[in-house]
């Protein structure tokens, strides 16, 4: 067999695969790239090649790694196996391995493989079945990064370059496009920044609740697909889809409410600070507004100035409702529907004035004007019926709250049969009202027990003291 040498096919390789399209093109056409149009060479590549393959299935990742090492360096374009299935070796070399120096050795080719993919990416699709994008490659990346950094770089692991690959990972995905962001993925990543936060505390809180609400927004806009395949008729994907995301969006809510980043005070604080930098960037306003809205700061002095210097520069329909509930803190009933009607009048579409009308009677239900939240959660309704499931779901809320437990249990069970997004929120929310209505109920039980008893003994102590016993 004829054997090319090792700088010969370096410098094959060397030539650029940027502009490479090899739409169409067989194995051995793509092998033959790198390595010249050379029989018994293209036949050690595919040798290779089946080596490779047939090693990952045996789980032999020292054999296979030995594969690897041959078609990276001399037959980089012949299939996208390598990179898809690559990472996974060198994840289970990592672990194998007990030299540290061996472990961070085979770490550092892992992530020259995930530069390599990108390098490589246009001249890959072009033959894929399956196509990439560089978003798709960055989420892998940051996900391997995640799982073996600590294990291979030991005290040296850098909890802040697990959170950039993240979160360079999901802007490109929103950016560029890509397939669909997992939940799993999105989970691990915010369980990433919480670590981040947790570190510290004083100055990463701000990029905390911001993580929280895209990683928040981005399981319910999944879900919202879910909804879309059930009224294609597909009912297995979107079960699918709900499973996928649900539960990443519990855990997601769950971590954050335990992580105390939602403290009033220092969010107020926050914005307090950032307001003179702010005043003037009307995303920045809106961002702000945003986020004070969602962690209970929407009746502060500060949430009000930023409603009001974002109304300036351009009115929206946030800071409309913000303005409204400035009014309403001031008893001016007549300013408050003003705004709020504006809010309404600056939505582009029936479907937007649903939304506003759910965001407003959000701003009703935490001033404790339920009847008013109550109507506006109605009227989110008659803009958009597709919101039927999302207003159940905040009737049951709102009935909760004024200890209505068999009406928000019913809320509940019209939610999940209206939208399938949010079935598994109205389930937790019609389990928790269960518990409470238990404990009540034994509370009653307990408190009757006592009233009995003691009425016995003041009986009893009647008797003994020359009364009737009763």
């Amino acid at each position: 067999m004829k054997k090319l040498t090792l700088a010969m096919l370096l410098a094959i390789t060397g030539a650029t695969a940027m502009a490479q399209n090899f739409e169409g093109s067989t194995i051995e056409e793509r092998i033959a790239f790198s390595t010249g149009d050379n029989e018994d060479t293209i036949k050690t590549a595919k040798g290779y090649i089946t080596m490779f393959q047939l090693t990952n299935s045996n789980k032999e990742y020292k054999d296979m790694y030995e594969s690897y090492k041959w078609i990276k360096a001399f037959a980089p374009y012949a299939q996208n196996g390598i990179y898809t299935q690559g990472p996974f070796m060198f994840y289970n070399l990592i672990n194998a391995e007990q030299d540290p120096a061996k472990k961070k050795a085979y770490f550092d080719e892992m992530m020259e493989l995930f530069d390599l993919r990108q390098k490589n990416l246009d001249a890959l699709n072009s033959f894929a079945k399956t196509k990439s994008t560089l978003g798709d490659v960055l989420s892998v990346k940051a996900e391997y990064y995640n799982w073996t950094a600590p294990i291979a770089l030991g005290d040296k692991f850098d909890l802040r370059e697990s959170y950039k690959n993240f979160a360079e990972a999901i802007k490109m995905v929103n950016e560029q496009g890509g397939r669909e962001i997992t939940g799993s993925f999105l989970q691990t990543f915010f369980l990433v920044s919480d670590a981040v936060y947790k570190a510290m505390p004083n100055t990463k809180r701000e990029q905390y609740l911001q993580d929280y609400l895209d990683s928040k927004d981005a399981c319910e806009k999944m879900l919202q697909l879910a909804k879309e395949a059930q009224e294609a008729g597909d009912t297995a994907k979107a079960r699918q889809l709900v499973t996928t995301y649900d539960a990443p969006l519990a855990a997601i809510e769950q971590i954050f409410s335990q992580s105390g980043a939602a403290d009033s005070a220092q969010i107020i604080a926050i914005y307090t600070k950032k307001f003179e930098d702010y005043k003037s960037d009307i995303n920045k306003l809106n961002s702000s507004l945003n986020i004070m809205q969602d962690n209970d700061c929407d009746e502060s002095d500060i949430y009000y100035q930023y409603a009001e210097a974002a109304y300036a520069l351009q009115p929206t329909y946030t800071s409309a409702i913000g303005l409204a509930q400035k009014a309403q803190k001031d008893a001016q009933s007549d300013k408050m529907l003003e705004y709020y009607n504006k809010a309404l009048e600056l939505a582009s579409s029936d479907a937007n004035r649903g939304k506003i009308c759910l965001n407003i009677s959000n701003g009703l239900t935490k001033s404790k004007q339920y009847t008013g939240a109550l109507t506006y959660a109605e009227r989110a309704i008659t803009y958009n019926p597709e919101l039927t499931g999302k207003a159940y779901l905040k009737m049951a809320n709102i009935n909760t709250m004024l200890g209505q437990y068999n009406d928000a249990i019913a809320f509940c069970d019209k939610a999940s049969a209206a939208d399938i997004t949010v079935s598994g929120s109205a389930n937790r929310l019609k389990d928790n009202i269960k518990k409470a209505q238990a404990n009540q109920a034994a509370n009653a039980a307990a408190l009757k027990a006592y009233n009995d008893f003691k009425a016995r003994q003041k009986a009893e102590e009647d008797f003994w003291s020359g009364g009737a016993k009763k």
